[in-house]
């Protein structure tokens, strides 16, 4: 997909006015029914199949069910692991947290949602679109609830071939300069051509450069490609890398620019990673996270391994999504469900038993900064800059509290008078466990009163 610039507050505004559209959630046929069982081993006839076995049946009502591939984050610098512990559910056309035992962990009441750099998945509400405020929710580190994330820009790599200089260079996002690359490491580049002025070097990407592979400095495959969609933080030896042809379909390449999975793959919206780090016009495929990775196929999912076999046969399920820890959403005649694909990997962090506890979350306001970027965009299917949101001043201290079910609070939209925080201590009130479905919000837009 080609990246794009914007200024902050234009890029946060248009989010907004848009919404955080819901990806596609049907195939190209419009059934999800399937009429083979719910398993199969790999003496059928497909005799790359991998036995897979259900972890949570297939009986979770949902719109959709979305699981990111961990393309954004940097595994060296990951502070989170929302995206491979959580998935975001929608229900009703509002968006909640759902982890892969099947238990609902912030009940779906938010407009949109978005993937952080740091791993962390983001829920929000809009309070005042243009004052740039919002409410939102996640969970922390420790899988505690919060409404105060930190937020993190975006600083990943991107790389450029230059044909005169036969050079490879690397930039990074919300950068103009660019150096020359010599990492070992396999990368996806866009055609650009490099300049030096004033003893820095840019570069500029014309519309409809082409796109490759290269490594050590030199091109594997030609500027053979229209697109790719590559891990920003990771070269193609942990994962593949998935290139689009002209004729718009995807295949995937390995670390010496061979081809893996070959060019018969669609792009899903489902791989959407939310409206502030994706354009949603333009679709891709999944990445590897584990060992394997869903595919979409003319309107039918299936499952590859690294090494291109196919792990579960194209049309086993209407919906498919990444694995992660060896699960991995699917969709099974109309209903949502986990399986277990590969090895099953814990992760080592504190679960303590929060069945007896329940929380609230509370509306914590955040203000965007406006500071223009003025990078050139590149035709390739990575993300934009996420904006750096400044938190506004508040008394009221993070909660930290596990999991358990949570309702966001609803917002009134009435204006009032602005009433003055009393800092004197109180002791807490008693929250009242008993799960209470979300109001909606109303979307009616509201003048705002001013404070006297």
């Amino acid at each position: 997909m080609s990246k794009y610039s914007a200024t902050l507050a234009g890029l946060l505004a248009a989010v907004m006015l848009a919404g955080c559209a819901a990806p596609g959630s049907k195939n190209s046929s419009g059934s999800d029914g399937m009429i083979d069982s719910y398993s199969y081993k790999p003496t059928d006839t497909y005799e790359d199949g991998e036995a897979y076995s259900w972890l949570v049946q297939p009986d979770i009502i949902a719109d959709n069910i979305i699981v990111f591939d961990g393309s954004v984050v940097d595994p060296d610098n990951e502070e989170n692991r929302s995206y491979a512990n959580y998935a975001v559910i929608q229900q009703e056309g509002r968006y909640g947290l759902i982890d892969y035992s099947g238990k609902i962990v912030v009940k779906p009441g938010y407009e949109g949602f978005f993937l952080c750099k740091c791993g962390q998945v983001i829920l929000y509400n809009t309070i005042d679109q243009k004052a740039g405020i919002y409410e939102y929710c996640a969970l922390d580190k420790d899988r505690a609830v919060t409404t105060t994330p930190v937020i993190h820009s975006d600083d990943s790599p991107e790389y450029f071939y230059d044909a005169a200089t036969e050079k490879v260079y690397v930039r990074n996002k919300g950068s103009e300069t660019v150096a020359e690359y010599t990492g070992k490491k396999a990368v996806a580049v866009t055609e650009g051509t490099v300049t030096e002025e004033y003893g820095a070097l840019t570069v500029t990407v014309e519309e409809g450069a082409r796109c490759g592979m290269a490594k050590k400095g030199e091109l594997l495959t030609g500027l053979d490609y229209a697109s790719f969609y590559a891990p920003e933080y990771k070269g193609a030896g942990s994962t593949l890398i998935a290139f689009k042809n002209d004729e718009g379909k995807w295949g995937y390449l390995d670390a010496d620019g061979d081809v893996i999975i070959d060019f018969t793959c669609d792009g899903d919206m489902n791989a959407y990673n939310g409206a502030l780090f994706d354009n949603e016009d333009v679709s891709h495929p999944y990445l590897f996270d584990d060992e394997y990775t869903a595919v979409t196929i003319n309107g039918s999912y299936c499952y590859y391994d690294k090494d291109g076999n196919l792990a579960v046969k194209l049309g086993e399920f209407g919906q498919a999504r990444p694995v992660h820890n060896g699960r991995a959403w699917v969709k099974y005649n109309g209903m949502w469900g986990v399986i277990q694909l590969g090895e099953l990997v814990e992760d080592e962090i504190r679960r303590e038993d929060s069945s007896s506890q329940s929380s609230t979350t509370t509306s914590t306001m955040w203000t965007t900064t406006t500071e223009a970027s003025t990078t050139t965009a590149a035709p390739t299917d990575t993300t934009t800059e996420a904006p750096a949101l400044t938190p506004a001043p508040t008394t009221e201290e993070p909660q930290d509290t596990e999991p358990a079910p949570v309702d966001p609070t609803p917002v009134d939209p009435t204006p009032v008078d602005p009433t003055p925080f009393d800092p004197t201590p109180v002791d807490p009130t008693p929250v009242d466990p008993t799960p209470v479905d979300p109001t909606p919000v109303d979307p009616t837009p509201v003048d705002p009163t001013p404070a006297e």
